[in-house]
């Protein structure tokens, strides 16, 4: 019996050993890694500090051209946007960004799977916090993933967990040069070739996502930071129904929102787009150049009001 609580005690012990191994180089990489999406994160949220952030999806990454944006604007402007996320991992990134400085302007690009309605692969929301997991340590982002789920801010705090199979990814990164010309836009190429499928479905809302749209409009207003909400083009849609909850919430809040989602001049341009929820290199400058008219006059309308008060 002694010899069997010895061999237990031992096995935790190399468990508890190799859980802290983990975390400490996962955390090592956090902070050191020379490219990829954990640098970016990471100088993104600590380090680095610009004047407009875009913020969102892959429609926001693959539509704001923020070179094309930051030479037009005159300002510094960051595409902040990440694939296969939304208003969960925006919020959780904005409230770390918001510790350290106050960009002029925020853009929020809206997606209807990850900021409006129920996503079957959401998994109950837990994908958005895979980012979020390495800063746990911050109050705000803590609370984020306890809200997602209370068993997972539980388990954030085990290395193994909290980086699983993302610690090869960060390793090899540091062998890949640190190439962010484009400042985080990534444009896309090819052209979308067919009609979409015309069959609408039906979503149910998410109120969850639509909570963290009012909380990062809050969040925004709290430190005197104008946001404006945009919805970019999407080929093939006819009215803006996907995205009227968050227009709603917008006009309550006296929030600007620019609506291109079913803009008709780039209904008759299938070149383009990409597919459908993608604009490819060629839609994106001709949005971003139509964007940058409308953001100008909205940064000239807000430095008159700043003025003035």
């Amino acid at each position: 019996m002694k010899k069997f609580v010895v061999n237990i005690l031992i096995f935790f012990a190399i468990v508890l050993t190799i859980d802290f191994t983990v975390g400490f180089f996962g955390d090592y990489l956090t902070c050191h890694v020379r490219s990829g999406d954990t640098k970016r994160t990471y100088d993104l949220s600590m380090k680095d500090c610009h004047d407009v952030l875009i913020l969102g999806s892959s429609r926001a990454r693959h539509h704001y051209d923020a070179p094309f944006l930051s030479d037009t604007l005159g300002l510094d402007v960051y595409n902040a946007g990440y694939d296969g996320n939304g208003i969960v991992l925006a919020y959780g990134l904005l409230e770390m960004i918001l510790e350290r400085y106050q960009p002029k302007l925020i853009l929020y690009d809206v997606e209807p799977a990850f900021d409006v309605n129920y996503y079957e692969p959401d998994n109950n929301h837990k994908r958005y916090i895979t980012r979020l997991k390495p800063y746990y340590h911050h109050k705000a982002v803590g609370n984020i993933i306890e809200d997602v789920s209370s068993e997972e801010w539980y388990k954030v705090h085990s290395g193994m967990v909290r980086y699983n199979m993302s610690l090869l990814t960060m390793y090899l990164d540091n062998f890949r040069p640190n190439i962010d010309s484009r400042k985080g836009y990534s444009p896309l190429y090819g052209e979308y070739d067919r009609e979409p499928d015309s069959n609408g479905e039906e979503n149910d809302l998410d109120h969850f996502k639509l909570r963290y749209i009012e909380k990062i409009i809050t969040l925004a207003n709290s430190r005197h930071v104008p946001i404006v909400f945009v919805a970019s083009p999407k080929y093939g849609k006819t009215s803006s129904d996907d995205i009227k909850p968050v227009i709603d919430i917008c006009k309550n809040n006296d929030v600007v929102f620019l609506d291109f989602y079913s803009d008709t001049k780039f209904m008759q341009h299938k070149d383009w787009f990409k597919e459908p929820m993608h604009l490819n290199e060629k839609g994106a400058k001709e949005f971003s150049s139509i964007l940058a008219k409308n953001i100008s006059e909205f940064i000239s309308m807000t430095t008159i009001i700043t003025k003035n008060h």
